[in-house]
Formats: structure tokens, C-alpha cells, sequence
């Protein structure tokens, strides 16, 4: 398959979930940063799997509520806003994406990565200089959804995906990049771009779907691109079970980033990584 017949496939409506009146009204109010826990609240009720998923995390013991959340605005409370916008826009896209068809695709490892790196990215974005500092708002969003371009491939092209990600797992010398564009002649960072496109993504977010694996990126909204790549790779080393991270010169000085500085981050990253877990779960859960 050729790489415009990929791009096609991806954005052309018949092949691809689009999202529904209610969806979009949910991601509105989860791009709205001032928006509050009652409005948002209202919101999220119009997705019954999305509020039982963040009512059940709010109840899990991670969280010391063991049962005791009943309603979605007392949830949001106790799981915070910006946790909760972020992930109930990563349910409502994720959820359009079937990956089921694809055995060699791991729905927990994804969302694992995913959710650290978003959380480690909101961790490191108060340390980078003050000139290049991402929005907030923006920055576990960005994380969250850094990489949802291989969700699409698995849903697109699972049998294709499979074999991409045998052939990865056999050889990991090579980076999976290289295995999909063997087999699609594309990749998940050039997917992601078409996938947020047509689902009409902000454009600081399509930048860091393509461009997050190069930490010499310095086009537009760098700083944001920068961090997140940042985040992706050190997330990877926390799931791996490094005991410290790969330090990284380039780019850290690009975004005034200091070993001593990260260190406590990264610390405290494996100290929660079993809570971090709890969260990704959250997303793969029936």
C-alpha cells in the first residue's frame, strides 16, 4: 500500500470512525481550561462509559476513596481537572480506534507510556525556562495523545501492524518507525498527523504527533515538540526499569532543563508508577 492510498484510507469518513455530536461537545469542554467541575461534570455524563471509567478510578485505592465516589463532580475532585479533561479526551478519541483484530499490539503498554509520559511531561513543564514553557493545559494532552497515530494504524491495517510490531519486538535495534514504513510505507508519526487532522486537532498537536522523536526539532511550537519527545523517551526508560534517566544534553539545554533539576522528577516518577498504572488502566478497561 502506498503512502497516499494510506493517507486516504485513514481520512476518508467511511473507513474511519468520525466523532458524533456528543463527542465533540465532550472534547470541547475538555480543550475549555477554565471551565468548571460542574460544567464539565455535565459534560462527561453524556458518556456513560466514560463517566463509569473515571468513577472507578476515582474509587480505586490509589486514589484512598475505596468506594466511596459516587458522582462525577465529587470524581473530579478527587482525581483533579486537568487529569480528568485529558482523560476523558483520550477515552472519547481512543475509543473510535478498534485494536482487538491485532495480537501483537498491547492495549496496557500503550496506555501506560502514554499516561506516564503525559504525567512526566506536566512534571517537567514548570522547569523549563520560562521563555520556552509550554502551556500547561496543553502539555498532558499533548502526552496523552503524542502518539495515537499507531492506534489508528492498528485499527486501519492490524494484520500489516502485526507483523510490523513481531518484526520490532525480534529486532529493537531498529526503531519502529523503520518495521511500519517496511510494511506501510508510512509510519505512526506521519498517521497521527492525518488522524488529528480530520479530527481537527489544534496545530500544536499535530507538531508533536510528527515530530516528537526528534529531539533536533526546532520549527514551530518547539518547546512543546521538545518536551514531549523528552517525556515519550524517559517514560520508556521508567517502564524498562532504568534506575536513572538517559540525560539528554541538546535538547535539555534547548529548554533550560538542568540534571539536578530532573532528578527528583524522575524519582518520583518510579515511585508512582504503580498509581500511574492504575490511570492507564482506566483507558484498556472493559
Amino acid at each position: 500500500m502506498t503512502t497516499e492510498k494510506t493517507r486516504q484510507k485513514i481520512q476518508q469518513q467511511k473507513e474511519l470512525p468520525t466523532l458524533t455530536p456528543s463527542m465533540q461537545r465532550i472534547l470541547t469542554a475538555c480543550e475549555h481550561q477554565g471551565i468548571s467541575q460542574t460544567a464539565l461534570a455535565a459534560a462527561l455524563a453524556e458518556s456513560p462509559t466514560i463517566s463509569a471509567r473515571i468513577l472507578g478510578l476515582a474509587n480505586s485505592a490509589f486514589f484512598g476513596q475505596r468506594g466511596g465516589v459516587h458522582a462525577l463532580p465529587h470524581a473530579i475532585s478527587v482525581l483533579g481537572l486537568v487529569t480528568v479533561r485529558s482523560i476523558a479526551a483520550g477515552l472519547t478519541l481512543s475509543g473510535r480506534l478498534d485494536t482487538t483484530d491485532c495480537p501483537a499490539f498491547c492495549a496496557e503498554h500503550y496506555w501506560l507510556s502514554a499516561v506516564l509520559a503525559a504525567t512526566l511531561a506536566g512534571r517537567i513543564a514548570p522547569l523549563v525556562a520560562a521563555g520556552a514553557r509550554p502551556p500547561q493545559d496543553t502539555v498532558y494532552l499533548a502526552g496523552l495523545l503524542h502518539n495515537i497515530g499507531l492506534l489508528a494504524l492498528v485499527h486501519l491495517h492490524p494484520a500489516e501492524m502485526d507483523r510490523a510490531l513481531n518484526a520490532y519486538a525480534a529486532a529493537p535495534e531498529r526503531n519502529l518507525g523503520e518495521h511500519i514504513r517496511a510494511v506501510l510505507e508510512t509510519d505512526h508519526y506521519q498517521a497521527g498527523v492525518w488522524l488529528g487532522s480530520k479530527w481537527h486537532f489544534p496545530r500544536q498537536l499535530l507538531l508533536v504527533m510528527e515530530h516528537h522523536y526528534d529531539p533536533a526539532y526546532r520549527g514551530d511550537h518547539w518547546p512543546l515538540v521538545l518536551l514531549q519527545g523528552l517525556a515519550a523517551r524517559w517514560a520508556n526508560c521508567v517502564i524498562g526499569g532504568k534506575t536513572c534517566f538517559e540525560a539528554e544534553p541538546e535538547a535539555m539545554q534547548a529548554l533550560g532543563l538542568t540534571v539536578p533539576g530532573l532528578e527528583g522528577v524522575w524519582q518520583d516518577m518510579r515511585d508512582q508508577l504503580d498509581r500511574i498504572r492504575a490511570i492507564a488502566a482506566a483507558f484498556v478497561a472493559p
